[in-house]
């Protein structure tokens, strides 16, 4: 039998023979379940739609692009799937006007500088009442003072 001398002794029919003194150990470990989010990946300036169309992305990233020229802002993103189409919106930008605030204003609070008319001589006037009034008070506490002053000084001689 000279094909014999070609296959060693030890050859087997099942090529990965069974270990029968070790315990089966559980072979696929999963992975706990993960909360995936898309990546952004900034922004990318394009010439056209059509490079934003073509322009690779990575599974679970986000980018967005500006179309020279134009006011269009495109993004594409795909998700964690390699199976998935890319999923691709387009907005316009429109141009607003930012409204002038005074700046040391609390943005919470209205201001209206046309029902502010108060001028200087009619604040004076207000300040020269309310020192007439102090005025007054105080000619009012002296006066029931000296009258206090005045019957001690009576009850005190009898």
């Amino acid at each position: 039998m000279a094909y014999n001398s070609y296959f060693p002794q030890y050859y087997q029919s099942n090529p990965y023979p069974m270990q029968m003194n070790v315990a089966p150990t559980q072979a696929v470990q999963q992975a706990p379940a993960s909360n995936q989010q898309i990546q952004n990946g900034g922004f990318v300036v394009a010439r056209s739609e059509n490079e934003v169309i073509n322009y690779p992305v990575a599974p679970g990233n986000c980018v967005t692009f500006k179309i020279e020229g134009q006011p269009i802002v495109m993004e594409k993103s795909m998700g964690f799937s390699q199976l998935e189409a890319p999923h691709i919106k387009r907005f316009r930008l429109v141009e607003e006007d930012v409204p002038q605030k005074p700046s040391r204003m609390p943005e919470n609070e209205s201001f209206d500088v046309e029902n502010i008319n108060i001028s200087i001589d009619g604040l004076k006037g207000e300040i020269g009442e309310i020192w007439t009034e102090i005025e007054k008070v105080k000619n009012a506490i002296s006066t029931s003072n000296k009258k206090i002053v005045s019957k001690k000084e009576k009850d005190g001689d009898d």
